[in-house]
């Protein structure tokens, strides 16, 4: 009888709740959607840190859930650009801003991608849609310009970078060129010559190692016939670059050349 009992009392305490340790709470819909803003932004801070591989494990399981979610796809398409899957990154932040289009971040990246995939004709529609959303943002607008110019715009371009100009009279890009010397490229591209030598020239005094501040004048100067002056220019991109591929390829090369006649040897 004692056995039976005691069998009894333990079945009861098997079956009998434990207080404190009832199944988790299910989350509410609103619950939810505060986690998971919580984890992009997380994933965000983590692109931003450099450290994408951890990014994109965050950003995966989110996908997974939310597989359309227009923020979690723009920043695995940001994971992919900092890992230089340039298709992939494009596929990825072509479909967010086809779902969430008056983002102006996503537009930039989308054409920072197509930039670096050597396509700046279809980069320039992405800056220019991100300078339209956000016109006080000289960084969308820089690129924009630089874009424009490349694709072979340069009229837009020039007129494009002095509205940056009017922005940020001090505006520089991640190579470290200053507006005025972008704004000397477009007006060079033009053959407007003696504008874009003063624009060279105001870039030279406002942030003095700009040095393609240097390089655009001396070629203006080559135009212009006067090797004196080219020379003093080329040397002053030197002082400031001495060993990159540029510096090598067609600075002192360019030197080398214009010295050629001064040496009877031309």
């Amino acid at each position: 009888m004692h056995r039976l009992v005691s069998a009894v009392f333990a079945t009861a305490l098997l079956t009998t709740p434990v207080l404190g340790c009832d199944a988790p709470k299910e989350l509410t819909q609103e619950e939810k959607d505060a986690k998971f803003k919580r984890e992009l932004e997380d994933a965000d801070a983590r692109i931003r840190n450099n450290t994408a591989a951890e990014a994109k494990k965050i950003l995966t399981r989110l996908l997974e859930e939310r597989p359309d979610d227009p923020t979690a796809t723009a920043l695995m398409g940001k994971v992919a650009y900092q890992q230089s899957n340039y298709a992939e990154a494009e596929g990825l932040l072509k479909k967010a801003t086809a779902a969430k289009g008056d983002d102006p971040e996503i537009h930039f990246m989308l054409g920072e991608v197509l930039r670096h995939a050597k396509k700046p004709g279809e980069a320039a529609p992405e800056y220019r849609k991100a300078f339209e959303l956000d016109p006080e943002k000289s960084e969308y607008g820089m690129p924009l310009g630089e874009a424009l110019l490349a694709a072979g715009q340069a009229e837009e371009a020039e007129k494009v970078l002095r509205e940056v100009a009017d922005l940020d009279p001090k505006a520089i890009n991640e190579a470290r060129t200053g507006i005025n010397t972008l704004i000397g490229d477009a007006l060079r591209a033009q053959e407007k010559l003696d504008p874009a030598l003063a624009s060279y020239m105001k870039a030279q005094t406002v942030y003095q190692s700009d040095k393609m501040a240097f390089a655009g004048a001396a070629f203006v100067y080559e135009s212009k016939k006067d090797v004196k002056h080219a020379l003093d220019e080329w040397s002053a991109y030197i002082q400031r670059d001495c060993c990159s591929e540029y510096s090598k390829t067609v600075a002192q090369k360019k030197i080398t050349e214009l010295k050629l006649p001064a040496d009877g040897e031309g």
